[in-house]
Formats: C-alpha cells, sequence, structure tokens
C-alpha cells in the first residue's frame, strides 16, 4: 500500500496491492473482500471529510464479492461512474444509473465487476450543522437508507449529481484547505444532500404528494416568502433543491412564480444574491477561495466568470482592492 502524493493532509490516498488492504480502508463499514476473477489486484482509494460527509473514491480492476455491515449511525450511498460487467447488490442488478445503498440493519453482499468507479458517500444525519439540511437528509434516509440495494434513478436526474460530485471532488484536489474552514464543510454538506434530494425527485414519496397538496397557490405571496428567506435570513439557501425543500415547493411551482412576478427564474435570483454576498465578505476575506466555497460556488472557473459577469471585474480583483484600501 503507497500513499499517494496529495497536496495537503486533508485528503487521503491510498493504492492497494491486495482486496484486503482495501477492505481495511473503509473502516466503519466492517467489510470482508473476496477477489474472484483472476490477475493482479490493483485498487485504490481516496478519501476526505467534510462536515459530516465522508467521501471514498474506489477503484476496483478484479471481480470482488463483498460483504459488510455500515455503522448503525451513518447513512451510505454509491455513485457509480464506472462500472463495467455483470454486478449485484443484494441480489439486485447494479448498473450504471443507480444510487447504491450500503447502509441498512441487514448490511450488504456486493459482487462488483472487473471495472468498477465508485464515489461512495458516508453521512453522519446527527453530525450534519444545519438543521433544514439535516431534517432534507432525514427523509432521503427514511425514504432509500433502511435496507441496503439499488434505488433505479432515471439518467437525467442521476447525471446531473454525478457532474455535481465532479465539480466537488475537482474543487477539493485543487483546493484542499478549504475542507477546514466550517463554512465551506456546511455549504459541502448541503451540496451533497440537495444534489441527492434532486436525484430522488421523481422517486416516490407519498409525503411529497401531500405537501404538495397544500402549497400556496398564489405566486406573489410564494415569491415574498422566499425572499424573506433568502435575502433575511444568515444562512441563504445555496440551491434551488435547498429553497424548495425549505418552502416545501416543487422546482416547478417556483419556477412559474418568479417568472410571473419578476420575469428572472429562481436559480438567477438565488446567483444574484449569494454572488452578493460574496462581494460583501471579500472586504476582509483572507482568500477568494473561502468566500467562494462558502456560498456554495464549487467551480472556480464559473465563478469568476458569473461574478466578472455581475460585477464587471473578477473576485480576485475585487479582493486586491480590498486589501489594498484596508493597507492604505
Amino acid at each position: 500500500m503507497e500513499a499517494g502524493h496529495w497536496p495537503d493532509e486533508a485528503v487521503q490516498f491510498r493504492s492497494c496491492r491486495s482486496v484486503d488492504e482495501q477492505a481495511a480502508l473503509l473502516d466503519t463499514w466492517n467489510q470482508s473482500y473476496c477477489q474472484l476473477s483472476r490477475g493482479l489486484f490493483d485498487g485504490s482509494v481516496t478519501w476526505f471529510m467534510a462536515g459530516a460527509v465522508k467521501v471514498l473514491v474506489e477503484k476496483l480492476n478484479r471481480t470482488v464479492y463483498q460483504r459488510g455491515h455500515v455503522d448503525g449511525n451513518k447513512f451510505a450511498v454509491g455513485i457509480p461512474f464506472h462500472l463495467e460487467g455483470h454486478a449485484l447488490l443484494s441480489g439486485q442488478t447494479s448498473h450504471l444509473d443507480a444510487l447504491h445503498v450500503f447502509s441498512g440493519k441487514d448490511g450488504f453482499e456486493f459482487l462488483s465487476p472487473d471495472q468498477h468507479v465508485f464515489v461512495n458517500l458516508e453521512i453522519e444525519p446527527a453530525a450534519v450543522a444545519d438543521p433544514a439540511t439535516r431534517a432534507q437528509l432525514d427523509s432521503i434516509v427514511a425514504r432509500i437508507g433502511v435496507k441496503a440495494g439499488v434505488v433505479n434513478i432515471a439518467p437525467m436526474r442521476l447525471e446531473p449529481f454525478r457532474e455535481v460530485l465532479r465539480i466537488l471532488l475537482d474543487s477539493v484536489a485543487s483546493a484542499p484547505r478549504v475542507l477546514r474552514e466550517h463554512e465551506s464543510a456546511v455549504s459541502f454538506e448541503k451540496s451533497i444532500v440537495y444534489g441527492l434530494s434532486d436525484a430522488l425527485h421523481d422517486f416516490p414519496d407519498i409525503t411529497q404528494q401531500e405537501r404538495g397538496e397544500a402549497r400556496i397557490a398564489r405566486s406573489w405571496q410564494l415569491v415574498r416568502s422566499v425572499r424573506d428567506i433568502v435575502e433575511g435570513a444568515p444562512d441563504c439557501p445555496l440551491s434551488v433543491a435547498e429553497l424548495c425543500a425549505r418552502m416545501h415547493a416543487s422546482r416547478r411551482t417556483l419556477q412559474y412564480a418568479f417568472e410571473e412576478t419578476t420575469g428572472i427564474s429562481p436559480l438567477a435570483y438565488m446567483r444574484a444574491v449569494r454572488l452578493a454576498r460574496v462581494r460583501k465578505d471579500l472586504v476582509h476575506a483572507a482568500t477568494v477561495t473561502e468566500v467562494a466555497t462558502r456560498w456554495g460556488f464549487w467551480h472556480f472557473g464559473n465563478f469568476a466568470n458569473e461574478y466578472r459577469e455581475q460585477y464587471g471585474e473578477l473576485p480576485s480583483e475585487t479582493w486586491r482592492r480590498n486589501r489594498a484600501q484596508a493597507a492604505s
């Protein structure tokens, strides 16, 4: 087992030459691995903590029969990025367009194929910082986390969540020190939980249907309520999914209400508010990255472009000007 070279100790990497070495790295999963296909095993695990979320990126190059039992206080779900060959999770066909739930009181059995790259999310619900995010996660766990298995998701729902994960992983790899900041960790938790919520949008849920019947019909009342939350609260929602959860309103309802009354989408409105918060915080910020991640901007290139489109200058220019003014 060899340590990889990462720019910060917050992110850990291990390459493994045996399945036993690899199984031991997922310590709270209580796993045993058995390699079934022939050939030299070449696997790896990359992992880091972001608040209550532990991210484990696992790569395997051989068919492995896995058995495990995730600790009872954790919710664990895997998102396949590469899955080639016959695979089963707790007797259900494993495939690329599915969430793979590994937590649950009865444990799991997973036959993983030769070509296997998973991003596994291990979350401790009780440790999630934001109460609304914690409640949303509890709802997700109640829906899909009771027992291990495959949750089939429409590709149009799952692929956007994969893209969220790609952006988060790339951002952490380029700036791992942001994980040490509490606000960035909270932002990361929200990105994960509400990304999952969006992916599960069409998954059957009677509670959501009942809430839908009680939603406010008049657009202006809804928009006023949204404005109170977004502009008045210190913890501005970082995504439309989070806003939907707080309002108990569907994305479609919000879209219609905003377009009818303001002429812009909820996404455009929230982006403007978050960029304004960034601009304000840049006055006393140590780094631009710190503030960007605090407000949910994890794709730094897109963030810089959006900021420049909004304010006619790059965030780095704002930051340097503020520092120069403070020093004078």
